[in-house]
């Protein structure tokens, strides 16, 4: 019996132990308490009517800027949409493939490409849109919390707050910071080994030139 008390009561000694050491992990890494803030919104670009199959000079300029945004902070489709009496209106899809057509001669695959007709029977204008990504950087030095008594050991509320605030500010493609890119092929690893056992050694590092000569392949052109 008295085996048993002592048992139940080291069990709930070990109980209140784990859950003292339980925590807010927000409260010590910054990671979590200032995270990363990205958010996929939609871009969208109305377009004019298009002159002899192609857009006017000033949607030209336009265009060129939209793509810019799509390929650096975008990810596919290109939905063009445009307004029309039915969906098999075949002004209505003319136009749609006129537009198609200026996006792929600006670089764009056709593959991602979506048309579409919008019915209606009033005049529209027809856009083109894509799911963008964008980072919505924290205001630091803000906060209601007062830091006066620390028991717990806790960071500041504002600590690590700028340095989040630097990367979503500065990142080249918020996309990045939700699905990383594919990696790409690998550098040559004879010359990573170089660089290395030169660097081991204090000697000046080798160009990639200057390993041509102890290859035991040919490179052709």
């Amino acid at each position: 019996m008295t085996n048993s008390l002592i048992r139940c009561a080291c069990a709930g000694l070990v109980a209140v132990f784990i859950s003292a050491c339980e925590t807010d992990i927000t409260e010590h890494d910054p990671a979590y308490s200032h995270p990363t803030t990205v958010q996929r919104k939609t871009a969208r670009l109305d377009v004019g009517p298009m002159y002899a199959g192609k857009p006017a000079p000033t949607d030209s300029e336009r265009i060129d800027e939209f793509l810019y945004a799509y390929q650096t902070q975008g990810e596919r489709p290109l939905e063009v949409t445009v307004p029309g009496k039915s969906t098999d209106d075949p002004a209505a899809r003319e136009h749609a493939l006129q537009l198609a057509n200026a996006l792929m001669q600006r670089g764009v695959p056709a593959e991602d490409i979506n048309l579409y007709v919008a019915e209606t029977q009033t005049n529209g204008t027809a856009s083109v849109t894509f799911p963008i990504y964008i980072t919505s950087p924290e205001e630091c030095g803000y906060t209601t919390d007062y830091w006066d008594f620390n028991h717990d050991n806790s960071i500041e509320p504002n600590y690590g707050c700028a340095i989040q605030h630097n990367v979503d500010a500065m990142v080249a493609n918020p996309r990045d910071l939700v699905h990383p890119r594919e990696m790409t092929p690998g550098r040559s690893g004879i010359r990573s080994f170089y660089v290395i056992e030169h660097y081991q050694r204090g000697e000046p590092l080798p160009s990639a030139n200057d390993l041509l000569q102890d290859y035991n392949f040919k490179i052709s052109s």
